[in-house]
């Protein structure tokens, strides 16, 4: 089972999880909860399903896209950038 998870820094999770739950869409709030329990560990890297990280990664590009501050279109952005490199690398 271990092989699907993918450890995450849980203070970088955390700023994910806030950034979501201030989403509008519904599949951002969805995400926001399904992410929270990971959050509870900072500074630790925390082991989370793969799914869970590339459905969060959908979440932050929708979410991007609805963004009207060009500062917080860039910061999901890139966010979801990593978690596509994260994801994929382990």
């Amino acid at each position: 089972m271990t092989d699907l998870m993918v450890q995450v820094p849980a203070d970088w999770l955390a700023r994910v999880f806030l950034s979501l739950r201030r989403g509008g869409s519904d599949d951002a709030q969805a995400l926001a909860g399904e992410l929270r329990p990971f959050t509870e560990q900072p500074g630790q890297r925390v082991p989370v399903p793969r799914a869970t990280l590339l459905r969060t990664g959908l979440a932050l590009r929708d979410e991007s896209e609805r963004a009207a501050e060009q500062e917080r279109r860039r910061r999901l952005s890139e966010d979801a950038d990593y978690l596509a490199k994260v994801g994929l690398a382990q």
